[in-house]
């Protein structure tokens, strides 16, 4: 009868090692996608200039943002 307590904690252990490190990745998901109809729907998004926040297709996306100072005449 012991033998059997043994082999169920075990089993106990196997599925707490496979769903808490599950549930650690699937909760630390950065890249959430989030949904836009605007382009000032975009706050939370954070771009490195020179790129800009943008709603394509509506998802937020950073884009890069060329202006005609960024050419200039050689």
């Amino acid at each position: 009868m012991k033998r059997g307590v043994n082999m169920a904690e075990i089993v106990k252990y196997v599925y707490v090692i496979i769903i808490f490190p599950s549930l650690i990745l699937f909760a630390t998901n950065i890249e959430a996608i989030i949904r836009c109809f605007h382009d000032a729907d975009c706050v939370h998004k954070i771009c490195h200039p020179p790129q800009i926040r943008k709603c394509v297709s509506k998802i937020c996306k950073c884009r890069l943002m060329i202006t005609q100072k960024d050419y200039v005449l050689t």
